[in-house]
């Protein structure tokens, strides 16, 4: 019987473990895949391609939010200001605004690295 609760409870903590596990790869994944398109955007916002970039801050700002459905429970609180300046880049380039939006992005990269921290 100690053998079998033994048994039970290491099972238990190594799902609880591998969970975890799975939890924070899902969040590093997406903050990874928001900073790669936040980074595209701002090259394209430099450039000028205000399309391009908003293809790519679009993309970034699925990611970030993904990032931080996954993080919940723990800080997020860089992640919120990343989206926030994600969603100000694209609303001012859709408004054809490419350096303001630009500049949107940049700020949003710099709280999502900071959340890598």
């Amino acid at each position: 019987m100690k053998r079998t609760l033994t048994s039970l409870i290491a099972v238990f903590a190594t799902m609880l473990f591998m969970s975890m596990q799975v939890y924070a790869d899902s969040r590093t994944v997406h903050v990874d895949e928001a900073l790669k398109h936040a980074d595209e955007a701002v090259v394209q916002g430099k450039e000028g391609h205000v399309k391009e970039l908003l293809e790519h801050a679009r993309e970034s700002l699925e990611h970030a939010k993904q990032a931080a459905n996954a993080a919940e429970g723990g800080s997020t609180e860089h992640i919120v200001h990343g989206i926030k300046h994600l969603e100000d880049g694209i609303k001012h380039g859709e408004e054809g605004h490419v350096d303001v939006a630009t500049r949107h992005v940049e700020e949003a990269i710099e709280h999502l690295r900071a959340f890598e921290h």
